[in-house]
């Protein structure tokens, strides 16, 4: 796994996402998900040439379900993705917020802070092992 650090200062240059809907099933659907294109896997491109891959995944907690995590990992290159429009790319990460926006003892949201101020906020959603992606 990645240290999320590493990616400060670093350019962004693409966002791109697997399979996508625009949202969850109505069942599913509450505040945390509101506004978020959701999907099963997130690729961050860098001008360095290096690929990230953000996926859902669970975490372990002693004496409990699972709670409902992010895994960041380096990859060679992306299989099928779908550009995720993001204004005045590339454009540099200046600070990484990771937090647990559910409530589950584990990080589940990153925010990539952006030099324009914007936040591309990355988040696990429900249904489980399903992601979202917005602009804030």
């Amino acid at each position: 796994m990645v240290d999320l650090k590493s990616l400060i200062g670093k350019s962004l240059v693409a966002v791109t996402i697997g399979h996508n809907h625009e949202k969850v099933h109505s069942a599913w659907r509450d505040e945390s998900n509101e506004g978020f294109l959701i999907c099963y896997d997130i690729n961050l491109e860098f001008g360095d040439n290096i690929i990230y891959s953000v996926k859902p995944s669970e975490r372990d907690i002693i004496d409990r379900y699972p709670g409902l995590g992010l895994n960041l990992e380096a990859i060679d290159k992306i299989e099928q993705s779908i550009p995720f429009n993001i204004a005045e790319l590339p454009i540099r990460v200046c600070n990484i917020v990771q937090s647990d926006h559910l409530g589950e003892d584990v990080i589940n949201q990153y925010a990539l802070v952006l030099e324009n101020g914007k936040n591309v906020v990355i988040r696990h959603v429900y249904p489980p092992m399903s992601m979202g992606i917005r602009i804030e």
